[in-house]
């Protein structure tokens, strides 16, 4: 009579053991699935962002941008003077007056110039504006962006004046060994019997 309790004993020791190797299971199915959907979406994610990064990168040129030996000039104004006071030029371009008739026009440029990831020289006298069609271009006659020479990630910015026919023609920015051109405006037609005459020094009606 007393063994039984006895093997009963040990039957009883030994259930919790093998009850918890004979269930022992991993996750479930539904949560095997989770976290593999959450996984893929996270890789598509990166992928998603590493694809948008590189296509910015080898994105196409900004249009208003030229490159030229390291720096970059960046046209952010172009505009057609009307008059030429000194009031109108605004000090842009001292004593340009003498230099525009009435059947030319005064184009005045506000560029940023700005260096890349490494120090660059640069020179906005080498920029010309050229009538869309026409292999003439003309050079800017005044200006108080100096050459210099730019630091790492660094910019100055002034004003360029460029002086062309009023002959209605679409005006655009070039620079040597660059194929781009920024558009820049439309100049307007001189009228009938201008040529030889200054223009007033004033806007004109």
């Amino acid at each position: 009579m007393g063994a039984a309790p006895q093997h009963f004993s040990k039957v009883f020791t030994r259930l919790p053991v093998d009850y918890v190797l004979m269930n022992r299971t991993g996750p479930s199915a539904a949560f095997k699935r989770w976290a593999w959907a959450l996984t893929v979406a996270l890789c598509f994610a990166t992928a998603l962002g590493g694809w948008r990064a590189a296509a910015t990168i080898a994105g196409p040129p900004d249009p208003s941008t030229l490159a030229v030996n390291g720096a970059s000039y960046s046209v952010t104004r172009a505009e057609q003077v009307k008059g030429l006071s000194d009031t109108d030029l605004a000090g842009m371009s001292h004593g340009i007056q003498s230099l525009v008739t009435d059947d030319q026009a005064l184009i005045n440029l506000h560029v940023v110039v700005a260096a890349g990831d490494s120090p660059a020289s640069y020179d906005a006298s080498v920029l010309r504006v050229f009538a869309v069609g026409s292999p003439k271009g003309y050079p800017p006659v005044g200006g108080i962006i100096a050459p210099g020479r730019l630091r790492p990630h660094s910019r100055v910015e002034g004003f360029l004046s460029f002086v062309v026919p009023r002959d209605g023609a679409r005006i655009v920015l070039r620079a040597p060994g660059n194929s781009d051109d920024v558009p820049l405006l439309e100049v307007d037609v001189a009228p009938a019997g201008a040529g030889g005459h200054m223009h007033p020094s004033s806007h004109s009606p």
